[in-house]
């Protein structure tokens, strides 16, 4: 909502005519017609008296205090998502700030948004100096989200800014937000809304949401067991290595996740571990998966999840990311003397 349409509902809200408030603030009933169409904005001398005339504040004569849905927030990220594949990154960096400076204390917007660019950078495969001004406004997005009043969101955000101050070595930093967030709560009000959807027969609902529930639990799982197995490695702990890269397998394999995820941790021991030969086969493997789309409703598991249509071919989307990361990564570095590697690169870029 326009400042003019603001001026016009709360007066009429009020009970005012444009002559009372024009005696108010000691200016011509004229002036505030033209307020109220549009056509001029009142001296800034008067805002304060204005706001308190129409009894709301500043911000809010501004439209600083407008949030938006989730569904007006669902339809513009899918729009920037649009933009992003038609026109490029820095097109959808421009329409994301433009928003986010038409709704600057919306915290779902804003972290929404902060989610979706770095989604997108992230599958830009940009050298680290072109990334730096991209980085900054999604930086800036964060720091912005996990400031304001909104608790859900601002936990989000410095989860979000601790994992990467930890990337970027800025330990103290990151241990400084850790401290400040709260404790793992074990309580979880998705089980129980389930129950309450069951109880009134709105089984499809409840179905869908505990399968999201799964998903989120399986993706968890496979986090930790990378991180033990990395664990393991560095411990010298082969064997048991070893045995958390076939759990991370299994899991995939048995709970019917997409194939690309069987490799996951098999292949973070292999070349956690310098393991050449292990390495180059599981890379293999898993590059081939990432190509092939995971057909989420064949898994009875997942059977009530919506799938988009024409939702293109996620492992597709990700190749250019992937191949990157593999030539740029100091992690990839002992592999890149090798010839199978060079084809393989040469054959996914």
């Amino acid at each position: 909502m326009n400042m003019n349409e603001i001026v016009r509902e709360r007066r009429k809200a009020l009970g005012m005519t444009q002559e009372q408030v024009a005696d108010c603030l000691g200016v011509s009933a004229p002036a505030v017609n033209k307020w109220e169409k549009g056509a001029t904005y009142p001296d800034i001398s008067l805002l304060p008296a204005l706001a308190r005339l129409l009894g709301i504040d500043v911000n809010t004569l501004f439209c600083f205090n407008e949030s938006l849905s989730q569904k007006e927030i669902g339809l513009f990220l899918n729009k920037v998502v649009e933009v992003q594949k038609a026109s490029g990154l820095d097109a959808e960096f421009v329409l994301a700030m433009e928003k986010v400076r038409e709704y600057p204390t919306c915290a779902e917007l804003l972290h929404m948004l902060a989610l979706t660019l770095q989604g997108s950078l992230m599958m830009a495969h940009l050298d680290d100096e072109s990334q730096k001004p991209y980085d900054a406004q999604i930086l800036s997005l964060y720091e912005r989200v996990a400031k304001c009043g909104d608790e859900k969101y601002s936990k989000q955000a410095n989860y979000m800014l601790a994992s990467r101050f930890i990337s970027e070595k800025q330990y103290e930093k990151a241990q400084e937000l850790l401290d400040a967030m709260p404790e793992y709560n074990a309580l979880d009000k998705r089980g129980l809304q389930a129950s309450l959807w069951v109880a009134q027969d709105r089984t499809n609902d409840a179905a869908k949401l505990l399968e999201h529930k799964l998903i989120s639990a399986l993706n968890d799982i496979q986090a930790t067991l990378i991180s033990l197995a990395k664990i393991a490695v560095k411990e010298g702990d082969f064997d048991t290595a070893k045995q958390l890269a076939k759990c991370g397998q299994s899991e995939a394999e048995v709970f019917g996740l997409w194939g690309y995820s069987a490799y996951i941790v098999p292949l973070e021991v292999a070349v956690t571990s310098k393991n050449v030969v292990e390495s180059l086969d599981l890379l293999e493997k898993m590059l081939a998966a990432a190509l092939m789309p995971w057909d989420v409703k064949k898994s009875p598991l997942y059977k009530h999840i919506e799938v988009k249509e024409n939702g293109g071919n996620l492992g597709a989307q990700m190749m250019p990311s992937l191949i990157s990361e593999l030539e740029k990564s100091e992690e990839y570095e002992f592999l890149r003397g090798e010839e199978k590697f060079k084809r393989m690169i040469e054959k996914y870029k």
